[in-house]
């Protein structure tokens, strides 16, 4: 889904809370310049504001600006973390509704990342190629991805060798799906800087005498027919940590029912989530819808029963970008201090995660996110107001990602983009200024403008002023 357009945009729309904050309103198109030297009103109201009853008054703000140079200029304390709608009026007449978010210190320090933790290309069992798969992940706004082939490490590397030292929006996540030979649990391995399955592909026999010590660190509470693949699992995650990477716990519902050896039953789903050997759940992913909703369930059951903390992601499995649903519906954004492989990989450890579903068209999408609570309020918030914007900037650069890589491209024209995609950023987050009209564009609009005003009066003008009704 992309944002439908408006003529003005808030910034920062991040804010820290409880502390006055600078704001511009700023148009985003030539004609909706704000009028120099009139007066606006704006309507501040707390999304998670007080409200005793439907009668009294709502907790909300007044205040008035003036315009100055086509844009407005207040100072605002945002009381409380949480979201805020901001109304801007002209002569009592509604213009345009905006959105700004106040956050305490600890999360406005920290990145929001889109990301896929699982995806598969064409050397495992995917479709598509795993340096286009990089830009496909980019133009549908992801900022990281990782490629998780099966039993391979090794292709990720395709893809910084084919961008070489090119600066990317996006960061490749170092990863690998890990299934011991004679297990059908699969372990999602990201982060860690070296291969955990290279161990049993290339010495199947030495990997069973590693395994062997396993069998002595078995709960007593796990049943004898699970003892295999349960030591296995301990081997694996033992090894994915001395990589330095995440271990995460992957589709416990993929394929009840099927034909296919592939499904982790209840009882032993249940044992290995509160084994303490893995560091997340893929919660949303991987699986049909009715296999979602059963992974949510257990969650939930395991969170109430036997107090579960888990970090939670939401990954696609994507194997083909073309007809998979699940790309690009699941997904996690984490909360990262850099966007850098290892600051992701710390941000979903410390359970600064959310996992993500989205269902329907591009222009009807909802969202369901999982996690704490602090986190999915904001995260929501950055689904509708942060995320769809980047996406339609990030367009262009995926498709410059993919043409580069192809030789149809120069760097020059993918390096533009991610310069474009930055821009954005900084500026939603308060690190940069807003986009301000110059003097140019200022005498370009003064003179449509005054043209407008000496034509007839024509259906469909919106009169938003006394003064002059010709106003568009």
């Amino acid at each position: 889904m992309l944002p439908k357009a408006k003529g003005y945009a808030i910034y920062p729309a991040i804010v820290q809370s409880n502390k006055k904050t600078e704001m511009v309103i700023a148009p985003t198109e030539r004609s909706f310049m704000l009028y120099e030297g009139e007066e606006y009103e704006l309507k501040i109201i707390p999304v998670d504001g007080d409200f005793p009853s439907y009668k009294e008054p709502t907790s909300h703000v007044i205040l008035g600006a003036v315009a100055k140079d086509g844009v407005l200029r207040f100072s605002y304390t945002f009381e409380g973390e949480m979201e805020f709608v901001v109304w801007l009026y002209h002569n009592e007449k509604k213009l345009q509704k905006m959105n700004v978010y106040a956050l305490e210190s600890d999360l406005l320090g920290l990145i929001p990342l889109k990301g896929d933790f699982h995806g598969h290309s064409y050397r495992s069992d995917g479709c598509d190629d795993p340096v286009a798969l990089a830009g496909h992940y980019r133009e549908q706004g992801y900022d990281f991805f990782s490629l998780t082939d099966h039993n391979r490490y090794y292709p990720g590397a395709e893809i910084d060798e084919a961008y070489g030292d090119l600066d990317l929006g996006i960061t490749r996540v170092r990863g690998e799906e890990v299934h011991p030979i004679g297990s059908a649990v699969h372990i999602v391995h990201v982060g860690g800087h070296t291969s955990v399955c290279e161990q049993y592909t290339e010495d199947p026999e030495g990997f069973v005498e590693l395994v062997k010590p396993y069998f002595d660190k078995i709960p007593a509470n796990v049943p004898e027919k699970y003892h295999d693949r349960y030591a296995k699992c301990l081997w694996a995650t033992d090894r994915i940590h001395a990589a330095g990477g995440l271990a995460i716990f992957a589709h416990p519902y993929w394929t009840p029912g099927s034909s296919q050896a592939h499904n982790v039953c209840q009882e032993l789903a249940r044992l290995l989530l509160t084994s303490g050997m893995f560091d997340a759940y893929e919660l949303v992913g991987g699986m049909e819808q009715h296999g979602v909703n059963r992974s949510v369930a257990l969650w939930n059951d395991l969170r109430a029963e036997q107090g579960l903390r888990i970090p939670v992601v939401g990954s696609s499995d994507v194997h083909a970008v073309s007809d998979d649903y699940a790309f690009p519906n699941y997904f996690t954004i984490c909360f990262s201090k850099a966007r850098d492989n290892d600051a992701i990989i710390d941000a979903v450890r410390k359970g600064l995660s959310v996992a993500v579903e989205a269902s329907g068209d591009d222009h009807d999408r909802a969202f369901r996110c999982y996690g704490h609570l602090r986190l999915v309020n904001y995260a929501h918030f950055l689904l509708k107001h942060y995320f769809l914007p980047m996406q339609r900037i990030c367009q262009g650069e995926g498709v410059a990602m993919r043409s580069y890589a192809m030789n149809d491209a120069p760097a020059a024209l993918v390096t533009l983009q991610v310069e474009q995609t930055k821009r954005f950023c900084d500026r939603f987050f308060g690190r940069a200024e807003a986009p301000l009209p110059n003097a140019d564009i200022a005498a370009f609009v003064a003179r449509a403008r005054a043209r407008q005003l000496k034509g007839p009066i024509t259906c469909g003008s919106q009169i938003i002023s006394e003064k002059i009704t010709r106003r568009v």
